[in-house]
């Protein structure tokens, strides 16, 4: 049963997962939250993982650390990932932990949709 707090769509070989929860900030949210992407990689062979956190205003950076597992997890498989809908006052953490670096972010997840339709796995 995925966390109360995490929308999953799948369509045309994309994983689209959405944090609905604004403050991502406490333990029991993170793991939960961390425990059903990570089925996620399991359940979907060669996944095209997409993280919509438009409705997130808040982010531990514990949960920056469970989402760099989560990135690796999925380039295990053979898979990809990208963010969407970061607000730009999340932005300066993923930037101090270079995570901008090696994940895909886009204004809106579905842009990074779009982009995985036109280039499938």
């Amino acid at each position: 049963m995925p966390s109360e707090h995490l929308i999953i769509q799948a369509y045309d070989g994309i994983v689209l997962a959405k944090i609905t929860k604004e403050r991502v900030l406490e333990a029991p949210v993170i793991n939960a939250l961390a425990e059903d992407l990570a089925k996620l990689v399991d359940r979907y062979p060669k996944i095209s993982l997409v993280l919509d956190l438009a409705d997130v205003g808040y982010l531990s950076s514990s949960f920056i650390g469970k989402l760099m597992a989560l990135f690796k997890a999925v380039t295990a498989v053979k898979g990809r990932m990208a963010v969407g809908g970061v607000r730009p006052s999340l932005m300066p953490l993923f930037q101090v932990t270079r995570l901008d670096k090696i994940i895909t972010f886009a204004p809106d997840a579905e842009q990074v949709i779009q982009l995985y339709k036109r280039k499938p796995l």
